[in-house]
């Protein structure tokens, strides 16, 4: 905000943020003694020096010349040994990788390159991957061909037989307990839903009276009552068998068994073997044994006559057989498969060989490269043994040896004068805490950082409150505001938060102190440390102005000069009411509504104050943490002159902007007139609370006059 104005650059700024900064991070001050200024001079001189090396350094740097070699992933003795060059290396081990021969070492690399060659070209792992994809083919060849047959033994044609007569049977036995046996003609709903739960529930009732009496037979109708003949018991016997029947649901249950069966043979049907010549596993299997691919061919077919016979007779519900299948044997293909295993054991794979005869020719190959930049190389190595000696240089520990005698010569010529100002200040704001300030100086300025002498180990955050952070932080801020001549005010951002009382009123003094050397300026929410500070100012003889900042309109930092709450007296609020309406003839009707709203707003505070001012003789004042007991003797304990405050404030209440208006009040708005007659009503009040205070005056005067009297023995 000040970078352009001279006058605010000359500000220091303590907020939330400058509390760390002040009471646990090192921080400068800037003022040094003359005779300090040596040891700048010495570390400059120093500075000085380094810079040259470092341009030495620059001035003598090599580059890597194997920086682009050896990037192919090859790896040798010699590609390690050039990746690997430091400082350390010596140029005669380097020369053991750079002696190449071109008049016998390219011979070499060639016949080295002609072996390989002739090892590749052997193309074993092809081989061994091509005997490994027939073994596979046959597999799945042989696998298919197997599934075909597994549905064809003794065991599944048993099953399926088995599942053909179960059905027969129960279908048999449903015929005979069929709901036609029970249809005599009478009744059309015979077989019915109704009729099942109409013999269901009989059956249950016939139970229940059957164990009613003692397991003894019911021998009547349980509907009709009339005694039942053998033929009406046979019938409902029958009922009764009909009802606890199984067959039914055990025929859904093999139909289901019967349908996947058939659904499953659908299936083999569909994906049968057609021995095409396109199919890899027939096509090798024909190129290693023809005739017995021929026989297959044979045998299959047959197998699929009798897999069509199969699914009819299950589907008619027949018998099916196996007298005319054929007997296939597939171990044929198996032992092609062994014979290609062991083919492939056979082979030998050249890959190691020829790893090793590259590795040789690799060997050669990069020594080649290094022996192309032997020279490059060479003044590389002496660059880095160069540069190594020259790091050994410590620049650091020389600054050191400096800054510590700096230290010494500063603690004496400006700590302590220091320190002594920070202690004072400590005192004034009650900060009692041990707290130790170590400090040293460093180009031309004081580093300084805090510690609490019984726990030195840790940060003054650490141990403190929050507000006791504050209070010595800000310690810290006003001895450097001090000793910082140039220094002509100083900005409190919010500076008690989380400060208890006591301290408040202090560091409240402590700025009022302040103000007669700079300009204080102060932003706070605390409004009751705002009084604090506007008693201390006073009790100095320091002018204070407040404003007030608040949001209006949905736009913050709106300043409102010199309204803060503390310092509206009752005779500003009057004021302030007076001039809301100044030229209010000159103003539109919306205006008008605006500003007569204001100066009612102000006129009720200004009846609150008449009850803090006059009725209460300021015994209690708000925002103010103290109770003046004393001016009790001037209150005005008149009921009717409190019920008069109370009416004329209710009724500027209902008549200000903050509350709704009834449409009545809408239609017959409120103007300058109603404003002039509660004023007038409000002026009269204040006469009568003056007179009255006056006569609480006199009294309070006539006791202290007895008590003269009485103190005297008169």
């Amino acid at each position: 905000m000040g970078e352009n104005i001279d006058d605010l650059k000359r500000f220091s700024v303590f907020d939330s943020e400058s509390v760390l900064i002040h009471l646990d991070q090192s921080n400068q001050v800037h003022f040094t003694p003359a005779q300090i200024q040596i040891f700048d001079k010495v570390a400059d001189t120093i500075n000085k020096l380094e810079g040259k090396l470092g341009n030495d350094k620059n001035a003598r740097r090599k580059g890597n010349p194997f920086q682009t070699m050896f990037l192919d992933g090859v790896d040798s003795e010699t590609a390690e040994f050039c990746r690997a060059i430091s400082a350390s290396t010596k140029a005669e081990d380097f020369l053991k990788h750079a002696n190449f021969n071109p008049e016998t070492d390219d011979l070499a690399i060639a016949k080295l390159q002609k072996k390989i060659d002739e090892k590749k070209r052997l193309d074993i792992p092809k081989k061994k991957a091509q005997l490994a994809a027939d073994r596979k083919t046959l597999g799945a060849l042989k696998a298919s061909l197997q599934n075909v047959i597994d549905h064809f033994t003794d065991d599944e044609s048993q099953e399926i037989n088995q599942l053909i007569k179960d059905i027969l049977e129960r279908k048999k036995i449903i015929r005979g307990l069929s709901v036609k046996t029970f249809d005599d003609g009478i009744f059309k709903t015979i077989g019915s839903h109704e009729w099942k739960a109409l013999i269901s529930a009989a059956k249950e009732l016939y139970e229940r009276e059957k164990a009613a009496n003692e397991g003894k037979e019911p021998e009547h109708c349980l509907l009709c009552h009339q005694k039942l003949t053998g033929e009406a018991k046979s019938l409902f016997q029958k009922y009764w068998e009909f009802l606890e029947s199984k067959a039914e649901s055990e025929l859904r249950q093999l139909t289901r068994q019967q349908s996947s069966l058939l659904q499953d043979l659908q299936s083999l049907k569909t994906t049968y073997p057609k021995f095409l010549d396109t199919d890899a596993g027939i096509k090798q299997l024909h190129e290693e044994d023809s005739k017995y691919l021929e026989q297959l061919k044979s045998e299959f077919n047959t197998l699929e006559g009798i897999l069509d016979e199969w699914i009819t007779n299950i589907g008619q519900l027949k018998a099916v057989s196996r007298s005319e299948d054929p007997e296939i044997d597939l171990e044929r293909i198996e032992s092609i498969i062994a014979a290609k295993n062991e083919e492939e054991s056979k082979l030998i794979d050249p890959s190691e060989e020829i790893r090793k005869l590259t590795a040789k020719q690799n060997a050669l190959k990069h020594k080649k490269e290094a022996t192309t930049v032997k020279d490059a190389a060479l003044e590389y190595i002496a660059y880095l043994q160069w540069d190594s000696k020259a790091d050994q240089v410590n620049f650091a520990g020389i600054k050191q040896a400096t800054t510590r005698k700096r230290t010494e010569a500063f603690s004496i010529a400006v700590a302590k004068n220091y320190q002594e100002m920070f202690n004072q200040e400590l005192s004034k704001l009650d900060c009692d805490f041990n707290l130790v300030m170590r400090t040293s100086g460093v180009y031309g300025s004081t580093v300084k950082e805090y510690r609490l002498d019984f726990a030195q180990s840790y940060s003054p955050s650490q141990i403190l409150s929050e507000g006791e952070q504050n209070a010595c932080s800000l310690a810290d801020f006003l001895t450097e505001a001090q000793l910082d001549k140039n220094n002509c005010g100083i900005a409190f951002d919010d500076p008690v938060s989380s400060l208890d009382h006591e301290r408040k009123d202090k560091i409240a003094k402590r700025l009022a102190e302040e103000a007669g050397q700079r300009q204080v300026v102060v932003l706070t929410h605390d409004i009751v440390f705002m009084s604090q500070l506007v008693r201390h100012a006073g009790d100095n003889d320091i002018p204070t102005i407040a404003h007030w900042m608040r949001t209006v309109s949905g736009i913050p930092g709106c300043i409102e000069e010199e309204s803060s709450p503390k310092l509206s007296t009752l005779k500003k609020l009057k004021n302030d009411s007076q001039e809301a309406v100044r030229n209010y003839d000159s103003l539109g009707p919306k205006e008008q509504e605006i500003k007569l709203g204001v100066a009612l707003d102000y006129l009720r505070s200004a009846c609150e104050s008449l009850i803090e001012e006059l009725l209460f003789a300021k015994t209690i004042q708000r925002y103010d943490d103290h109770i003046k007991v004393q001016s009790l003797e001037e209150a005005i304990f008149d009921q009717d002159l409190a019920l008069k405050i109370v009416d004329l404030h209710g009724r500027i209440s209902e008549m200000i902007l903050a509350h709704n208006r009834s449409d009545l009040k809408r239609e017959n708005p409120f103007d300058i007139k109603d404003l002039k007659t509660l004023r007038n009503e409000f002026n009269e009040l204040e006469r009568d609370l003056n007179d009255a205070k006056k006569s609480a005056l006199i009294e309070r005067a006539k006791r202290k006059e007895e008590k003269k009297s009485k103190q005297k023995g008169w």
